[in-house]
């Protein structure tokens, strides 16, 4: 039998709306099952099943109206206090909802409700309401029918005005039309791209006004978008609960579900793609993490075991945690698998970090279950797991403590449509003559920071350990990969160029990448590769660039794995690194170094400054007589440290600004800036010479302060540097700032 004559828009929207009753309802009946007497769940999920019954006569869907009907009457019985909660009406209520899902799933797929018999389940729906006298104690008082029937017409109210007023400010939206608008928003954002950098070639102050408006606008309608995609992390953990509650009873297992975090929003692609990841980890957790309630009471631990979801946004990622408190993993044990399994050798396993022996859980076919069940033992699971975060760009690792439990730790993006990368450069060079400049994009999520070596700085950063080219970055060496060599594009490096290097960190990898320049960071839209290159891993597909040139974009990870960077390489970094170290009695500090007025050497503590930039000085606005520029959709004060520490007390941009003509001239002034960010608000820009370097040494205090602003002298590399004190400046030339206090350095 198929659909009634009825407008398919009407089934969309009765389908709609009844998964999301539906899902309420198992919700509901699962917490009902722990608060039995909790009479508002009861009318809620009365409400919900009376909603599809009602939507299923009126679209003539027969046999699910009769199923919603009989459960009606149960929960009718149940809401009137006349049949008491127990755990046979409790299954009978999921069976329920199990059964309403298949059918809602046969009418989206076929058009029809299928051959499903219900008459069953009907019969024992209507048996458990047929109880309900036998149950009414004699004692108990009954109300007549007026006080009766007044009080079910207030219970099926629909709502007050209120919640009338608010359903009326939303609506539902076709996700295709949402992913229609989001591909149009990433092509405005390329043509934005192309528009803001064709501006730079003209010095016309209204067109580059239009820009920046453009710019602005494109940006907040991007959000926008974004927004109406975001969807709660609930979404996905509202069906956990059953999941485990089913899984439990079929284990003999005891286990209580925790979420923190639930409405931690993601975008719906990244919502569907980590659903099947999230609920094996789930499974995993119960059949292998948790013990049956003997073997947890011989522990010293709770009969009953303890899941916990965790969900909270970091930077640009969202981290999502799976944690139990069960037996914990073995790593020795997973070594002696991996060697039964003929997955590794003996000699790799004898070599391996305890990490390494984790993650052997993410090979292919790799299982420690001792037999195969519904559940487990089948060598399939834990690697698609893996496999389907890495899709969507995100990372997964364990932590575990034998006896204590385990972690599963995921970072994903927030969206997969338009990401922030930094655009590098790379030149082909055949006979001293330039063939070709190649562009690519990283990732900005996965760059930590950016070096500029002076040749000179090179020769003594530079050296080779194990073959490999490494570079000493303060604490830390650096395996580096030359991305020329790894290409293999004709390069002839002159040695009095700078080095570039993009410091990397990703999925335990941590390297430096040398190009041969840096351009700047660009929103991109990532295309999909042909599958002609689809064999070329180190790529996650390609980009179009402002100018109108294509981008590969890097996969960082394959890049390192590629050039043969490995954990075991890294690990013998570290210890040549702690062997060549030195403990210091002195207190080390981490400090950014610059040039200040008149040719004084300046430093500020690194973990002020959040971001370094350039700006040319025709972006510098003046106002109240202050100096600011219009940075990422904000405004920046801008503190010129001529106003404080020059023996004229006049700030460099006063001359800067002062001199704008020739436009020409102009362009050519370039600005460097040291931001510092005082709260989540405010934010302010240090206006310096130059930026020397960033040094992590003893700090050698030899003097008190000279002069306001300053909070001490230090010798750093030799020379007697200023430290400068952020707040007392700050309070010197804008003192209406509501700042909150910096603290000092030790």
């Amino acid at each position: 039998m198929g659909l009634p004559d009825i407008d398919d828009d009407d089934v969309k929207a009765f389908l709609v709306e009844s998964y999301e009753n539906l899902n309420q309802i198992e919700q509901n009946v699962l917490n009902l099952e722990k608060t039995s007497a909790n009479r508002d769940i009861l009318v809620s999920i009365y409400r919900s099943i009376h909603t599809i019954k009602g939507n299923c006569g009126f679209l003539a869907f027969a046999k699910l109206e009769s199923l919603a009907h009989a459960a009606e009457n149960l929960l009718g019985g149940l809401r009137a206090h006349q049949i008491e909660v127990n755990s046979g009406i409790i299954n009978a209520l999921l069976q329920t909802v199990d059964s309403i899902r298949q059918i809602l799933t046969h009418i989206e797929a076929e058009g029809n409700e299928g051959d499903r018999d219900i008459s069953k389940l009907i019969k024992m729906l209507a048996s458990l309401s047929e109880h309900q006298e036998s149950i009414i104690s004699p004692q108990t008082p009954r109300l007549d029918d007026k006080e009766q029937n007044l009080s079910f017409a207030i219970d099926e109210n629909p709502g007050s005005s209120d919640t009338l007023n608010a359903s009326d400010s939303s609506i539902r939206v076709d996700v295709r039309l949402l992913d229609q608008l989001m591909n149009l928003v990433g092509e405005l954002v390329l043509a934005r791209n192309q528009i803001v950098q064709f501006s730079t070639l003209f010095e016309d102050t209204a067109f580059s006004a239009t820009c920046q408006r453009l710019n602005q606008i494109t940006t907040e309608l991007h959000e926008g978008i974004m927004k109406t995609r975001m969807q709660p992390i609930n979404t996905i953990w509202q069906k956990l609960p059953r999941v485990t509650r089913d899984l439990a009873i079929a284990n003999g297992k005891q286990v209580r579900v925790e979420m923190e975090g639930a409405e931690t929003e993601l975008d719906k692609s990244i919502i569907e793609a980590i659903k099947d990841p999230l609920t094996h980890l789930v499974r995993n957790s119960i059949d292998h993490g948790i013990e049956t309630p003997s073997e947890r009471k011989e522990s010293g631990k709770p009969e009953e075991g303890r899941l916990l979801l965790q969900a909270f946004h970091e930077s640009d990622k969202v981290n999502i945690e799976i944690s139990d408190d069960g037996s914990g993993i073995d790593p020795e044990r997973l070594k002696q698998k991996a060697q039964q399994l003929g997955l590794m050798s003996s000699s790799q396993v004898a070599q391996m970090s305890e990490k390494q022996a984790m993650d052997l859980i993410f090979l292919p076919g790799f299982s420690t279950a001792e037999r195969v069940t519904n559940l487990s033992g089948r060598g399939v699971g834990m690697d698609v797991v893996k496999t389907n975060i890495e899709k969507i760009n995100g990372t997964v690792e364990i932590q575990s403590q034998l006896g204590q439990g385990t972690t599963f730790k995921i970072k994903i993006p927030l969206t997969l449509a338009i990401i922030p990368a930094l655009i590098v450069t790379s030149t082909s060079v055949e006979q001293n003559q330039l063939v070709e400049l190649h562009r690519f994009a990283i990732p900005q999520s996965s760059i930590q920071e950016l070096v500029r070596l002076e040749p000179e700085q090179a020769i003594h950063s530079i050296e080779m350990l194990y073959n490999v080219p490494v570079f000493r970055l303060r604490n830390d060496l650096l395996p580096l990969i030359y991305l020329n060599r790894e290409l293999e594009i004709p390069h002839n490096p002159v040695e009095d160029e700078p080095i570039y290097i993009v410091v990397i960190q990703a999925e335990g990898y941590h390297f430096g990448l040398v190009v041969d320049a840096i351009q700047d960071i660009q929103d991109i839209v990532i295309k999909p590769l042909d599958k002609q290159l689809k064999t070329v891993t180190i790529f996650t597909g390609a980009t179009i660039l402002g100018d109108g040139k294509i981008a590969l974009v890097i996969d960082a990870i394959t890049l390192a794995q590629h050039a043969g960077i490995t954990y075991q390489m890294q690990k013998q970094l570290l210890s040549t690194l702690a062997l060549k170290a030195q403990e210091q009695e002195e207190t080390r500090q981490t400090i950014l170094l610059f040039d200040g007025p008149q040719e004084s050497r300046m430093g500020i503590p690194l973990s002020y400054a959040s971001r370094l930039e350039e700006f040319r000085v025709s972006v510098v606005e003046k106002v109240a007589n202050q100096y600011i520029v219009q940075h990422q959709g904000s405004i920046l004060y801008l503190l010129d440290l001529h106003s404080v520490f020059s023996d004229s007390g006049v700030p460099k941009l006063n001359h800067l600004t002062r001199n704008l003509s020739p436009p020409e001239k102009a362009e050519e002034e370039i600005i460097q800036v040291v931001v510092v960010t005082l709260n989540q608000q405010q934010s302010i820009g240090l206006v310096v010479e130059r930026i020397l370097d960033i040094v992590e040494e003893p700090l050698t205090i030899k003097g008190t302060p000279t002069r306001a602003g300053v909070l001490c002298l230090a010798v750093i590399q030799g020379q007697v540097t200023e430290i400068l004190d952020i707040k007392n400046l700050i309070e010197i030339v804008y003192p209406y700032f509501n700042h909150q206090p910096l603290s000092p350095i030790p």
